[in-house]
């Protein structure tokens, strides 16, 4: 009997054969739930980010309610009689401060002439707004520049048209979106109709270093400088076979900026400004001439499209406040219409 006892007993354990089968099988259900928990989680990010988009609009509409027109990204500097340099500027989020719920910040912002740039620099610009930061981009933003210029995050970007110029880099007439540094633009210069032009959309943070280029986060410089931009025939529209032209002298760059995507309240491109000259997450990098959009004080040129780590394309903010996830592989004249508030012709499907 005792002997049938602990043979029993035997037979209830567990091999160790059928334990590594049991472990195999247990890996074999993580590895294939994974990727759902995974997708699970981006969907909720790009629902958040959705959502900060859609706020970000709102609070530009409101801004536009108050004041009927929109802000201009490049104010604050030596020619509003503040003994600044040109390129120490505030950025179009600033004004909207305080319809994102941060009334506070935005009065940092007042003008006091015992304040130096720097001091605006080192103290309001420097403080995280959740407002402006995507979450599915968050592992990638810049906290540890080595180039200066660094900031919080800013993973949000206004746009400017489907014009190739950046910033400084021509008179106000040659820019053809909703914002831009010179001028600020009234809702009723949109003829194109507000459901059919970009307002906002997202960007990426460079990578922080400053020694090597990184696709697709920092702003690369052209080989050959302003000479592959000067080349575009309509500058307003530039053409398949010239963007690669312009992507490729960009592949092997003469320089790069690794701060864009850092400071909310400057008011480069690549920091708070965007072009449509190509399609989201362009298959080049982003790409300047001689000088500088994401970086310095951004005079002449450079194709900085939307970017975003959402698979498959980038949100959207359109003019009336709706937002759209848009294709990386929409069509280039497609984009660039939904760029330009007043070309007066259709965009087409998107």
């Amino acid at each position: 009997m005792w002997t049938h006892l602990r043979l029993r007993r035997r037979s209830t354990g567990f091999t160790l054969v059928e334990l590594l089968v049991v472990i195999a099988i247990i890996g074999i259900l993580i590895a294939l739930l994974l990727p759902a928990v995974q997708a699970a989680r981006e969907a909720a990010r790009r629902s958040q980010c959705t959502n900060n988009i859609k706020q970000l609009a709102l609070a530009m509409h409101n801004y536009h309610d108050v004041y009927k027109i929109f802000p201009r990204s490049g104010y604050g500097g030596n020619d509003a009689g503040r003994p600044w340099n040109n390129w120490e500027r505030f950025g179009a989020n600033v004004p909207i401060l305080p319809f994102v719920e941060q009334k506070a910040l935005a009065d940092q912002f007042i003008y006091d002439p015992n304040n130096a740039w720097s001091w605006y620099y080192n103290n309001p610009m420097q403080v995280k707004v959740q407002a402006f930061l995507c979450p599915s981009a968050l592992p990638y933003r810049n906290v540890n520049n080595t180039a200066g210029w660094n900031g919080p995050g800013s993973n949000y970007a206004w746009c400017s048209g489907s014009s190739v110029y950046t910033a400084w880099g021509a008179n106000a007439g040659s820019f053809n979106g909703m914002f831009q540094v010179r001028i600020e633009r009234q809702m009723a210069e949109v003829i194109d109709g507000l459901s059919q032009t970009a307002m906002v959309s997202e960007i990426l943070s460079g990578d922080g270093n400053s020694s090597v280029a990184k696709y697709p986060y920092d702003v690369f410089y052209a080989q050959g400088g302003d000479s592959v931009y000067s080349a575009v025939v309509d500058k307003n529209f530039a053409t398949a076979a010239e963007l690669t032209t312009i992507g490729q002298a960009c592949q092997n760059p003469a320089g790069e900026r690794s701060n864009g995507g850092t400071l909310w309240a400057w008011y480069p491109h690549a920091q708070v400004l965007f072009n449509t000259a190509a399609p989201p997450n362009w298959q080049y990098p982003s790409c300047g001439g001689n000088c500088c959009p994401g970086g310095a004080h951004d005079w002449g040129w450079g194709v900085i499209p939307p970017r975003s780590l959402h698979p498959g394309g980038v949100n959207v903010g359109l003019g009336d406040g709706s937002v759209k996830f848009v294709s990386s592989t929409i069509d280039t004249l497609t984009f660039q219409r939904l760029g330009n508030a007043m070309d007066g012709q259709p965009v087409g499907q998107f």
